[in-house]
C-alpha cells in the first residue's frame, strides 16, 4: 500500500513538473530601439504599466518581455533592466537583428556593437549582462537575418537607392554563421533559449536564391547545438504575403526540430498589413495566436509594442514616449492587447 501511495505521489509530482516545463512562452516586445521608446526615455512608469497589463497572463503562461540593448546611454538600459528585475519579469535581448542594422546606424539614441552585421552587443558585453542579471535574462533573439541579408545584397547590386544615409554595409555578408554560433553556444552554456525569427524561410522565399544554402547552414548550427534554438515564422512578409498563410505558415518551419531545434513557433506581428501595423484587427492577431496554439507551439512572440500598449509609434529620431492621447497613460494596454489577453485567459488550458 505504501509503495502504491509513493508511486502515485511521484507520478503527481512528475506530472506537475512536466506541466510547468510545457507552459507556453509568450514573449512581448517592449522596445526595439526606437528613439521614442520607453528605454531611451527612461520611462519607468510606462514599464510598470506594461508589466501590470501582462500580469493576468503570468499564472497561466510563461511571460517574458523583449528589448534591444543597443542604446548608447547604458544607464538607461540599466534602468530598464533593473526595473524589470524588480518587477520579477524575465527578459529576452535582441542580439542579431535587422533593427540593429537600420535603427542602430540611423537612430541617434543607439550605438550597437557592429551595425553592419546587426550585432547589438558583443559576446563579452552579453557575458557582463548575464553576470549582472543572472536568471532574469532568459533568452536571445535573432531577428530578420535573412530578410536583411537580402536587402543588403540588393543595396550592393540592383537597388542602391535602398541604402539609408547612415547604413554601414558589411564587407562580407550580413548573415555570418560563425557569429550566430558564438551566441547560440553562449545561450547553451548559460541555460538560455534562442528565438530565430524570420519571414524568409523556405519554401516561402523562392526569390532569394541563397535561401537553400542558408537553410543548410542553420540546420548545421542546430545539429551542433541541439535543444537551444526555437525557429519562428514572422507573419510580416512584404506585400501582405503572410495573410493567406494563416493555415499553412508552419510548413516553412516545422522541419527544423528534426535537426535539433527545440521546436517551432510564431512571431505574431501587427505588421501583417503592409507595415501599417495599426490596421491589423485584434481578431487577426488572435486568429494567428489560435493557429500557433493549435500546432502546440511553445513560443509565441508579439510586436510592435505600440500596437499592444499605449505608446507613440516608433520613430528613428529622438522623441517622447509619453506622447499619448490626453486622458490616457503611457504603457496602458490598448484594446488589441485587452482582447488578446481575454482570449488567452478564456482558453481551457494553455498547453496540452
Amino acid at each position: 500500500m505504501k509503495l502504491i501511495l509513493a508511486i502515485t505521489l511521484l507520478m503527481l509530482l512528475t506530472g506537475q513538473a512536466s506541466a510547468a516545463e510545457l507552459k507556453t512562452r509568450l514573449l512581448f516586445s517592449i522596445d526595439q530601439g526606437f528613439g521614442n521608446g520607453v528605454v531611451a526615455n527612461g520611462n519607468v512608469e510606462a514599464l510598470n504599466r506594461m508589466v501590470t497589463a501582462l500580469d493576468p497572463l503570468r499564472a497561466k503562461y510563461d511571460v517574458s518581455v523583449l528589448l534591444n540593448p543597443m542604446i548608447k546611454d547604458k544607464q538607461r538600459l540599466t534602468l530598464a533592466l533593473d526595473t524589470l528585475v524588480k518587477l520579477k519579469v524575465p527578459f529576452v535581448l535582441d542580439l542579431i537583428s535587422s533593427d540593429s542594422f537600420t535603427l542602430g546606424a540611423n537612430g541617434p539614441a543607439n550605438a550597437p556593437f557592429d551595425s553592419s552585421h546587426g550585432l547589438s552587443v558583443s559576446v563579452e558585453q552579453l557575458a557582463e549582462l548575464k553576470n549582472t542579471y543572472g536568471a532574469s535574462l532568459v533568452g536571445l533573439r535573432f531577428m530578420e537575418i535573412f530578410g536583411q541579408d537580402y536587402g543588403i545584397r540588393a543595396m550592393k547590386t540592383t537597388n542602391p537607392e535602398l541604402k539609408r544615409p547612415g547604413d554601414i554595409l558589411p564587407a562580407d555578408t550580413f548573415f555570418r554563421p560563425d557569429l550566430a554560433e558564438s551566441f547560440i553556444r553562449f545561450a547553451k552554456e548559460h541555460a538560455m533559449f534562442v528565438q530565430w525569427a524570420d519571414f524568409g524561410w523556405m519554401p516561402f522565399s523562392p526569390w532569394d536564391k541563397e535561401m537553400p544554402n542558408y537553410t543548410e547552414q542553420v540546420k548545421a548550427l542546430l545539429r551542433q547545438h541541439p535543444g537551444v534554438v526555437t525557429i519562428t515564422y514572422n507573419n510580416n512578409e512584404p506585400n501582405e504575403a503572410s495573410i493567406p498563410r494563416l493555415s499553412t505558415w508552419h510548413t516553412a518551419v516545422e522541419s527544423f526540430p528534426k535537426d535539433g531545434a527545440t521546436g517551432y513557433g510564431l512571431s505574431n506581428q501587427s505588421w501583417l498589413h503592409n507595415f501599417t501595423y495599426m490596421d491589423t484587427k485584434p481578431e487577426e492577431i488572435i486568429a494567428w495566436t489560435q493557429s500557433a496554439l493549435d500546432k502546440n507551439c511553445r513560443l509565441i512572440q508579439f510586436e510592435p509594442a505600440w500596437y499592444l500598449f499605449n505608446l507613440p509609434a516608433g520613430t528613428f529620431e529622438l522623441g517622447d514616449s509619453r506622447n499619448v492621447p490626453a486622458g490616457t497613460q503611457p504603457g496602458e494596454a490598448r484594446e488589441s492587447l485587452k482582447q488578446l489577453i481575454a482570449f488567452l485567459l478564456n482558453l481551457k488550458r494553455a498547453s496540452p
